[in-house]
């Protein structure tokens, strides 16, 4: 734990320095750049505060190397002030013979004897050694005698002792604060939300939705943020983070009524939060918070950080906005901030409790409005050159947050301070920062003193001394590995575990060749051999003692491949290469059987084994994989799902599409549905995922959970193009109006209108006409469409629903419509 520790102060301290030089560059900074770099340079200090990663040229490793070695010095020095002189005068000569005597001492302690000598020095220069304790100190008597005694050493000791004693005491405070901070901000925040979400209810604002609606398409949000109203609150904001919603105050609701392009200013302040992942960063903050609670620069950072994160905001409403859009923002801002604002965003009975709950607000602070009304009112579009120069100076700032590293941790902190042993801060785990933790992790558990648990009598273990056996295919019940590379001429290990055998290359040859295989590896335990077996099935050893060796190897027309077997085998620094071929006498050279199967499978001589096949793939180009696609559909291998997205990882993705929707045409790859179509989409074009669903609708296989995936993926002009040409012929049964809810977002008003104009009586309710339909179409005379096709399907709304659809049509559609309801009628 107080290693943990060390390392939370050294990163504590290498944040607080990256976050102080931000802080001091800000005021330039802030003039000449844009906001958002400002905002996200934040995040070094985040990752510094968090990550405990250091470069070698490393600034914490530095100070922690010079702090130790000047407490060193004081110790020693301490150490020499504590010898006392009783009485008389110390003259130079005596302290140095103080000094030899001191040092004799010292070597005499070294000799082995668990004593060192209390050495008194009479007036006639006698010197007598008498055995006390472990340290000695020396003192001049007042008839000039000199007496070494115990002392320095063993207060040395026990300081030792009591700064670690300390410094383990302090450490288990630490982790209590990081509980208690995780726990109450965990806590706040949860009441925070429960009691905002229980003071209101979703807005019913039609026009405000329809706005919101469209301004999350503009922004290209693909999951719909939900609106909410609540009494609880003086300003709007976002919280949740798994399920985010917007919460805006009723009494501010209420007094801006008829003024719904303010609203949508504040709306579009809080989606930018949302798009840009600000509630995220924010968390991660509250995350830096509880660990480094004890670090009051961090409680300034994350105060300036929340600053920057809605300046960085503005900036990005502002880019979309014209010049009086922009007027109007800053308006905005004034209005919350007069007219609803009562010291803190929360109106409820939480007070200041919840200031540092994880949520976007307009207007988090009052005392900020000033910084953010003058950056909107000198808000310009930065140049080239300012963007090439933030470039440079963020590279900068990167340099430094690295070079400012966490620094070795090792032993107690506090007992090298009292001490003064120069020791490394990381002894325990030097290698811990040189490595990946995962790797370090399994190179520690790579132990070749283990015993490998195989059977004696399988096939595996009796291959060494069977040619036969080592002439099949490879096969081994143990095969471990550390730092493994292998492929194109080499092998190599750093450690290796083998019982049976592993092929490394097999070679067609065209003719008789010859080529030089050479190898070395240090046999830790069991046996291990390198091998050639020829066409004929003879086998000819290469190495089996270890030492390094090159030697010639003659290859007869054919199959020839080249192994490696092993007998409970543990290998060190294995490493085998081969050279000197002539690739004209080579037809093709593979790295294992799979790979050699699936080239069989590619030529037609070997039927289609998936699960070999798809060992093979790592080895394969991806115009092969494709081709072996299309293979596995024309002979009818159904495929799970997870089989389907490994082909599309590994293969040419665009002649794998081409090959499926050719496939698809013939009628072929009877499985394929909705739901593959969804695991393969993001691998795939747009264009070709639209082809994909039309083919779909076609054999009416879409399930109602996946119209929105296709929709996201695709092209949705040209896949809602594609159903309502399915829905015109009656071919989606299974389509309604609820399923509109899942597009509705990704479609442009002509692309709705036309699938609403396609659908049946059954499949358009009232309901859905009123929730996925109106609010989406946004020229009025589209929805007056969609309404008087609502009738024609044998509809006659009442009086109450009439006055629902008002609000969505101009006074000129809303009578046309009431006159087209009464010929209804």
């Amino acid at each position: 734990m107080t290693q943990l520790f060390s390392v939370v102060l050294s990163l504590s301290l290498s944040g607080a320095l990256v976050g102080l030089l931000i802080l001091l560059f800000r005021p330039l900074t802030y003039q000449l750049f844009a906001k958002k770099w400002t905002y996200y340079l934040w995040l070094l200090v985040l990752v510094r505060l968090l990550v405990p990663f250091r470069a070698d040229i490393n600034l914490m490793g530095y100070l922690s190397e010079e702090l130790t070695a000047v407490v060193a010095g004081q110790t020693d020095a301490d150490g020499a002030a504590g010898e006392s002189v009783r009485e008389g005068t110390t003259s130079d000569a005596l302290q140095s013979e103080q000094r030899s005597t001191g040092s004799k001492a010292e070597k005499s302690a070294g000799t082995g004897t668990d004593h060192t000598e209390t050495v008194q020095k009479a007036s006639d220069g006698e010197t007598v050694g008498t055995g006390t304790d472990n340290t000695e100190t020396v003192q001049n008597t007042s008839n000039g005698e000199m007496v070494m005694t115990a002392g320095s050493g063993t207060d040395d000791k026990q300081a030792g002792v009591r700064w670690a004693q300390i410094f383990r005491v302090v450490s288990i405070l630490w982790v209590c604060g990081v509980f208690f901070a995780a726990l109450r901000r965990f806590y706040v925040y949860r009441r925070f939300a429960k009691e905002v979400h229980a003071a209101g209810g979703p807005l019913t604002w039609e026009k405000v939705l329809h706005k919101s609606a469209e301004m999350q398409i503009r922004l290209g949000i693909g999951k719909r943020v939900a609106l909410y109203e609540s009494t609880a609150i003086n300003s709007p904001m976002l919280i949740g983070f798994w399920r985010p919603r917007i919460y805006l105050p009723q009494a501010m609701l209420a007094e801006m009524e008829g003024r719904e392009n303010d609203i949508c200013l504040m709306l579009h302040h809080e989606l930018v939060h949302y798009k840009r992942k600000d509630i995220l960063y924010k968390w991660l903050f509250q995350a830096a918070l509880c660990v480094h609670w004890f670090n009051p620069l961090v409680y300034v950072f994350s105060r300036r950080f929340n600053v920057d994160c809605e300046l960085a905001c503005d900036e990005t409403v502002l880019k979309l906005l014209s010049e009086e859009g922009r007027r109007a923002y800053g308006n905005v801002l004034l209005d919350v901030a007069q007219k609803h604002w009562s010291g803190d965003a929360f109106s409820g009975k939480g007070g200041k409790m919840y200031g540092s709950v994880p949520a976007m607000t307009l207007l988090e602070e009052k005392s900020t409005l000033k910084e953010r009304l003058r950056g909107i009112a000198r808000y310009h579009r930065t140049g080239i050159v300012v963007g090439l120069c933030s470039a440079v100076v963020l590279i900068l700032f990167f340099a430094v947050s690295v070079v400012c590293g966490a620094a070795d941790s090792g032993g107690s902190f506090g007992e090298t301070i009292a001490t003064g042993y120069k020791k490394s801060f990381m002894a325990l785990t030097e290698h811990f920062w040189e490595k990946s933790m995962w790797s370090q992790m399994w190179e520690d558990s790579f132990d070749l003193n283990q015993p490998i648990l195989v059977s004696s009598s399988g096939k595996a273990y009796r291959m060494y001394d069977d040619d036969a056996l080592i002439a099949e295919d490879s096969e081994s019940d143990c095969w471990r590995a550390w730092s493994y590379m292998g492929g194109d001429s080499s092998v190599n290990a750093n450690k290796f575990v083998l019982n049976g055998s592993d092929t490394l290359w097999i070679f067609y040859a065209n003719k008789e060749t010859t080529l030089q295989v050479s190898s070395v590896f240090q046999l830790y335990d069991g046996r291990f051999k390198i091998v050639c077996v020829r066409p004929d099935q003879t086998v000819q050893t290469l190495n089996e003692s270890g030492e390094e060796s090159a030697v010639k190897v003659t290859l007869p027309q054919g199959r020839n491949v080249i192994k490696m077997v092993g007998q409970k085998a543990k290998i060190k620094e294995l490493d085998i290469t081969y050279g000197g071929l002539k690739k004209g006498n080579i037809d093709s050279i593979y790295v294992d059987e799979n790979e050699e199967y699936a080239y069989q499978v590619l030529n037609g001589n070997r039927p289609f084994d998936l699960s070999r096949v798809k060992e093979a793939f790592p080895h394969l180009k991806g115009e092969e994989i494709s081709r072996l696609c299309q293979l596995a559909w024309q002979e009818e291998i159904v495929l799970s799902r997870d089989n389907w997205q490994e082909l599309w990882i590994y293969s040419d993705e665009n002649l794998t599409s081409q090959y499926l929707l050719e496939e698809l045409q013939a009628g072929r790859i009877s499985e394929f549905d909705s739901g593959i179509l969804c695991v393969i989409a993001p691998y795939m074009k747009d264009e070709t995922v639209s082809e994909c669903f039309r083919c779909l609708l076609e054999r009416g296989r879409v399930s109602g959970s996946d119209w929105e995936n296709i929709f996201i993926y695709s092209d949705s002009e040209k896949s809602a193009q594609y159903l309502a040409e399915a829905l015109r012929r009656g071919g989606v049964d299974s389509f309604n109006d609820q399923i509109l809810d899942q597009i509705c977002f990704r479609l442009s008003t002509r692309s709705l209108t036309d699938i609403v104009t396609a659908l049946d009586k059954d499949q358009l309710s009232f309901e859905g006409l009123m929730e996925h339909v109106l609010p989406f179409v946004q020229k009025q005379d589209e929805a007056a469409t969609c309404v008087c096709y609502y009738i024609d399907l044998g509809n006659v709304l009442s009086d109450e629903e009439l006055r629902k659809i008002e609000g969505y049509l101009s006074e000129q559609d809303f009578y046309r419509v009431v006159e087209y309801n009464g010929k209804g009628k």
